[in-house]
């Protein structure tokens, strides 16, 4: 659902851009912009201070650049809004990667949409489509979660327990993705995990003012008390998901009518060889 929402973004984006002159000194931009930002949340797929920045100076450098090259335009705008999303990609050569299909699918998908404006309708909508399609090509690179790499980047500024579980916290997030989870238990699981990055990030910054506190300061009894909630928090994902999973499990378990149906085939084609062999006796 992402990507097809990412597709629809890539199209609109690189499908007005060459068009958005036409607007005016106003529309032109706030258009590029909007589009720009949309580009940036879609190819990120969470939201946040760098995403929004990235769509917007892409939407930026794209309509200062289209004019000049179309292909140069195109890779900007993708390379910026892919900004964050990049910062995730775990790896040297895997984000060099990344970066590299974002300045490439952009230029390409910046050259197509520029390239058939004088085109017919339908080839027009074919063109945008491929650049849209082409402007996909960094998905094809694994990104870490949004929230196991913000957990795993608390983790980095703490130490000592408190940090062993925010790492068991990011590292429950990658592997329970594929975990169902009904609509109740989804919302509550998703609150949870918002609660426990905003416990993370309170940690942080406790962390970073740890030099100039007294031993007996009012704040150690608050750094205790996060560091309990925060582990607190990662046991009750890690229960939820589990309980969730076996649920799962046990179901498909119980679930013998497969079984049963190969049973049935199985007996009906072992009488029907018996009546054969005593037909022929």
């Amino acid at each position: 659902m992402r990507k097809l929402a990412f597709l629809a973004a890539a199209a609109a984006a690189f499908g007005a851009a060459p068009h958005a002159g036409k607007l005016g000194l106003v529309g032109g931009p706030v258009l590029l912009v909007v589009l720009g930002v949309l580009l940036g949340l879609t190819a990120s797929g969470a939201t946040s201070a760098l995403t929004t920045a990235g769509g917007a100076l892409g939407a930026f450098a794209s309509g200062v650049l289209f004019s000049v090259s179309p292909a140069v335009g195109g890779a900007a705008l993708l390379a910026l809004a892919y900004g964050e999303r990049t910062w995730r990609v775990r790896g040297r050569a895997a984000r060099a990667a990344h970066i590299g299909l974002a300045l490439i699918g952009g230029g390409l998908s910046g050259a197509l949409s520029s390239a058939f404006l004088s085109a017919s309708p339908a080839v027009r909508g074919v063109a945008t489509t491929v650049a849209a399609v082409l402007a996909a090509l960094p998905l094809l690179v694994d990104a870490d979660d949004p929230v196991a790499h913000a957990l795993d980047g608390s983790a980095e500024d703490l130490e000592g327990p408190v940090a062993a579980s925010l790492r068991e916290g990011a590292e429950l997030r990658r592997t329970t993705h594929e975990v169902p989870l009904d609509g109740p238990t989804a919302a509550r699981v998703r609150s949870t995990w918002r609660a426990l990055l905003q416990l993370a990030e309170v940690r942080s910054r406790l962390e970073r003012t740890k030099s100039a506190r007294a031993a007996s300061s009012p704040a150690n009894a608050v750094v205790d008390m996060l560091d309990q909630r925060i582990r607190d928090h990662v046991v009750a994902l890690s229960r939820a998901y589990t309980a969730a999973d076996s649920a799962k499990a046990a179901e498909i378990g119980l679930d013998d009518s497969a079984l049963r149906n190969v049973e049935t085939v199985g007996d009906s084609l072992e009488d029907v060889s018996r009546a054969l062999v005593e037909v022929r006796s």
